[in-house]
C-alpha cells in the first residue's frame, strides 16, 4: 500500500459495492424525469451505482437539497415555474444553502434561456447543454465529468479538514507532558480522525530503554478504545488475539507496517529507543480511503514526535516527580501540585490514606508482591478519583489525594467512595487480598497554609483514627495536634533519662457472685513521675502505643505480672489473673515470645491467665487479632472483651468469636439501679450471654444495691469499690485475708 512508509505499491481494487452517488433531476417535464430514469439505467461509476432523486420544481428541489447534503450532481432545467427559476435554485445552493460541492449541470428545451458566461463562472456551473442536442453518450458522459469533479473537490475538502484537524491534534497532544495522558489523547484522535468508532490501542514503554536496548517484555498497553479498553496498563503479551499481538510486537521491533487479518499496526519511530506501535482495528484499505494514505502517515509522524518528547519529559519528571512502585507522584510532586493550586486560592482537600495491617500482607505474600498490591491501590484509587489534583504514595503503605473543595459533604462523598472502591478484593495470582483503607482529612481554611502543614493536620487526623481504631477515618481538629503534642510528651517520660517514668502494678480483685470468694485479679498498670505523681493510665497507654514503646511495656507487664501474681499467698488454685492486650500489642508478632516467656519464668500454667481485649479489636476482624486470641486459649487461656456495650456491641459477631466471657462496661453498671434503659440493657447483655455460654462480669460495683440487681440477675463476677479499689501487691495481703475469713461480708 502507498502508506506503506518505505515503498508504494498498487492499491487493491474493492469489488464489493459501495453507497450510490446521489444525482438530483430538476425539471417540470415528468417526461424528461423518465427519460433521464432509462438512459442512466445500469451506470456505474467507480463501483457505485446511481441513485436518482426527483424535483418536479424549484422549491421541491430545495426540501430535497436541505434534506441530503450529499447529493453529488444536480440536472436542472432553466425554465420551470419562471423564465429563470432554475438559475435562482442555482444561485440559492451556492449562495444561501452555501452548498460549494454539488456539481450543476443546466438543461434548457429553450435555446434562448442559456445562462450568460459571468453566471457560470460566478455559479460555479459544470455544464450547458440543450435537452435536444442531450443523447444517452453525452448526458452520461456529463454525469461521469460532473462525478469527478465532486470527487475532487469533496477530496479537497476533506484532506482541508482532516489537515486542519491533525494541526488541531497534533497541538493537543505536543501538550501532554504524562505519557498516560498523551497515549489517551492519541487514540481519542483516531477515532476524529477516521470519522467513525475505531477499536485502537497504542503500544509502547513506559520509560527510556537502558542503553537504547529494545525489550518486548517492556511493551504495554498504554492507552485503548472498544474492546481493547481492558487491556490499559497490561503488558502487550494480554492481548488474546495472536494475529493482532505478533503484528503489534513485529511492528514495533521492526519499524514497519504490519497486517493482521482485521486491522493494521502503524510504527512509531523515535530517536531514542521509545520504540511503539499505534494499532487500529481498521483494514489498511479502509483506512486508505476514509483517510487518505498520505494523511496517516503525517498522523503517525506527529504521534512519533509527540511519543518520543513525552517518554524523555517522562524519564525526567520520573526520576524526581514519580513513585517506581506505583506509579503515582511521589510526596515532592505533591507538594508541586498543591502550590500550583493553592496559588490560584483553590479550596483544597487533603486526604491522608493508609491500608489497615498492610504489615500483616507484606509477611503473608512477601515484599515483591507486596508492591503489586500498592499499585493495584494507586490504580483504584486513581480510578475512584479521576477529577483528583494528584494521588501521591508518600511513604510505605500510605497515599495522598488531593482534591477541590473540602466541605463536610465532599468528606462524607470521599469515605463512601472510597469504601466501594475496595469493596472487591485485589487478585494476585491465585490471592484475593481484601483491603480497608483509613482515612484522615484536612481542608485548607481562609489562613494561608503551606502544603507540608495540611499534610501534617491530615497525617495528625489519620493517626487519630489508628488510635481510636472505632472509625476509618477523621477530620483534622486543632484538639487532635494538642492531644498529640501531650502524646508526645507523656512519651518522652517513657523513655531513658533522668525523669524517666516508673512503672509498677496493682490489683483489683474480682469476686464470685454468688458467694463474694476471690475468682481473680485484675492487673493494672500505674505510670509515677520520679516526684512521686500518678500519671494518667489511659493517657499514657495512648501515648505508649502512639510511640511505639506499648510492646516493650506490654512485656514488662507481662513478666513482672506473672511473677507477682504467682508470689501470691493464701490464694485457692482456681483464682487467676486478668491482663489487658492494647490492639497494637495484638498486631506484634513476639507477643506469643513475650507471653510464653514470662509464663514460664514465673512457673504460671496458662489456664490462670484471662486476657482482656476492647470490642474495637475486632471491628476490622483480620486474621492476626482471631490468630493471637484462638492460640491463647488453645494453651488453656482464657478470652474475655472488657467495656462491652461501648464499642461495636454488636451481638450477632459474639458467638463467631473466640472469646469466654465479657466485662460489662461500668457505665451501665453505675446507673442501673437508678436508670431503667441501662438496666434493660444490663438484662439484655446478661440474657444473650447466658444463651451463648460466655462468662458475665459486672464492672464498677460500688454500692450493695448493684450487687443485688447483679446477683439476681445472675452475673458470674463482680469488680468494683464495693469490694477493693486497685492496689499494690503488698496493699493486697489484708485483703486477702479478710476475703478468706467465713461469712465475711463487703459493703
Amino acid at each position: 500500500m502507498v502508506m506503506d512508509f518505505l515503498a508504494p505499491s498498487t492499491p487493491k481494487v474493492d469489488q464489493t459495492l459501495r453507497k450510490s452517488w446521489k444525482i438530483l433531476i430538476v425539471d417540470d417535464d415528468p417526461d424528461v424525469h423518465e427519460v433521464t430514469k432509462i438512459a442512466v439505467a445500469g451506470c456505474m461509476f467507480e463501483n457505485r451505482t446511481f441513485e436518482l432523486l426527483h424535483a418536479l420544481s424549484a422549491q421541491e428541489a430545495r426540501e430535497i437539497l436541505r434534506s441530503q447534503r450529499d447529493i453529488a450532481v444536480a440536472l436542472v432545467d432553466v425554465v420551470m415555474e419562471s423564465d429563470t427559476a432554475g438559475l435562482s435554485l442555482v444561485s440559492w445552493i451556492r449562495s444561501e444553502l452555501n452548498n460549494r460541492f454539488t456539481r450543476l449541470i443546466l438543461r434548457t428545451g429553450q435555446p434562448g434561456y442559456a445562462p450568460q458566461t459571468d453566471v457560470i463562472m460566478k455559479f460555479d456551473i459544470d455544464g450547458y447543454t440543450e435537452k435536444a442536442e442531450l443523447s444517452r453518450t453525452k448526458l452520461i458522459t456529463a454525469i461521469i465529468t460532473a462525478l469527478r469533479g465532486y470527487k475532487l473537490v469533496t477530496s479537497l475538502e476533506a484532506n482541508r479538514t482532516k489537515l486542519q484537524q491533525l494541526n488541531e491534534h497534533f497541538s493537543s497532544i505536543v501538550q501532554k507532558n504524562a505519557l498516560s495522558e498523551f497515549a489517551s489523547a492519541v487514540v481519542k484522535h483516531v477515532s476524529d480522525l477516521v470519522g467513525q468508532p475505531v477499536d485502537c490501542f497504542l503500544c509502547g514503554l513506559e520509560a527510556l530503554p537502558d542503553y537504547g536496548a529494545f525489550d518486548r517484555s517492556d511493551l504495554r498497553v498504554l492507552a485503548a478504545t472498544g474492546s481493547f479498553e481492558d487491556k490499559i496498563d497490561l503488558p502487550i503479551d494480554v492481548i488474546s488475539d495472536d494475529a493482532i499481538r505478533s503484528s503489534v510486537i513485529n511492528c514495533a521491533e521492526s519499524h514497519e507496517v504490519c497486517r493482521s487479518v482485521t486491522g493494521v499496526a502503524l510504527p512509531l519511530v523515535t530517536r531514542n529507543g521509545m520504540s511503539g506501535a499505534l494499532y487500529l482495528d481498521l483494514q489498511e484499505e479502509l483506512l486508505e480511503e476514509l483517510v487518505g494514505s498520505e494523511l496517516v502517515k503525517l498522523f503517525v509522524s506527529n504521534v512519533a514526535l509527540g511519543y518520543e518528547k513525552t517518554g524523555l519529559l517522562e524519564h525526567i519528571r520520573n526520576l524526581a516527580y514519580v513513585d517506581r512502585v506505583t506509579g503515582l507522584s511521589t510526596f515532592s510532586g505533591f507538594i508541586e501540585t498543591f502550590q500550583r493550586n493553592a496559588a490560584k486560592r483553590t479550596p483544597l482537600l487533603v486526604v491522608h490514606a493508609d491500608i489497615r495491617r498492610f504489615r500483616v500482607i507484606v509477611d503473608g505474600i512477601g515484599d515483591e508482591k507486596a508492591g503489586a498490591v500498592l499499585k493495584r491501590t494507586g490504580h483504584r484509587l486513581s480510578q475512584t478519583f479521576p477529577e483528583a489534583l494528584t494521588i501521591a504514595r508518600k511513604e510505605k503503605d500510605e497515599f495522598l489525594i488531593l482534591l477541590k473543595g473540602g466541605d463536610e459533604e465532599q468528606i462524607h462523598d470521599v469515605v463512601a467512595r472510597v469504601e466501594e472502591a475496595f469493596q472487591q478484593p485485589i487478585t494476585l495470582d491465585d490471592n484475593q487480598i481484601s483491603l480497608r483503607m483509613r482515612l484522615g482529612f484536612a481542608s485548607a481554611t481562609a489562613e494561608s497554609q503551606t502544603a507540608e502543614e495540611l499534610v501534617r493536620f491530615a497525617s495528625i487526623a489519620l493517626n487519630d483514627v489508628r488510635q481510636q481504631g472505632l472509625t476509618n477515618y477523621a477530620v483534622f481538629h486543632p484538639l487532635m495536634q494538642e492531644a498529640a503534642l501531650e502524646r508526645l510528651r507523656l512519651a518522652s517520660l517513657l523513655t531513658g533519662g533522668s525523669n524517666k517514668t516508673e512503672f509498677s502494678l496493682h490489683y483489683q480483685p474480682i469476686m464470685l457472685a454468688k458467694d463474694e470468694t476471690i475468682a481473680s485479679f485484675e492487673a493494672l498498670m500505674r505510670f509515677r513521675t520520679p516526684a512521686g505523681t500518678f500519671l494518667n493510665t489511659a493517657s499514657m497507654i495512648e501515648a505508649a502505643e502512639a510511640s511505639g514503646l506499648i510492646t516493650e511495656i506490654g512485656a514488662w507487664m507481662f513478666k513482672t505480672a506473672f511473677s507477682e501474681f504467682s508470689q501470691f499467698d493464701g490464694l485457692s488454685e482456681d483464682v487467676r489473673l486478668n491482663v489487658n492486650l492494647s490492639p497494637r500489642q495484638v498486631q506484634t508478632n513476639r507477643i506469643y515470645k513475650d507471653i510464653e516467656d514470662a509464663a514460664s519464668a514465673a512457673s504460671l500454667p496458662m489456664h490462670k491467665l484471662v486476657f482482656e481485649v476492647t470490642e474495637g479489636l475486632f471491628l476490622s476482624n483480620d486474621q492476626v487479632t482471631i490468630s493471637l486470641l484462638s492460640w491463647l486459649r488453645e494453651k488453656g487461656a482464657s478470652v474475655v472483651i472488657d467495656d462491652f456495650g461501648t464499642g461495636y456491641s454488636s451481638f450477632s459477631y459474639l458467638r463467631k468469636l473466640p472469646v469466654d466471657g465479657i466485662k460489662i462496661d461500668r457505665s451501665f453498671i453505675m446507673n442501673m439501679d437508678q436508670d431503667a434503659d441501662d438496666l434493660a440493657v444490663v438484662k439484655s447483655i446478661i440474657a444473650v450471654a447466658k444463651a451463648l455460654d460466655l462468662s458475665v462480669t459486672a464492672e464498677g460495683v460500688e454500692t450493695a444495691e448493684q450487687r443485688r440487681i447483679m446477683q439476681e440477675l445472675r452475673c458470674d463476677y463482680l469488680q468494683g469499690y464495693l469490694y477493693s479499689k486497685p492496689r499494690s501487691k503488698d496493699e493486697l495481703t489484708g485483703f486477702i485475708d479478710k476475703a478468706g475469713e467465713p461469712g465475711v461480708a463487703f459493703g
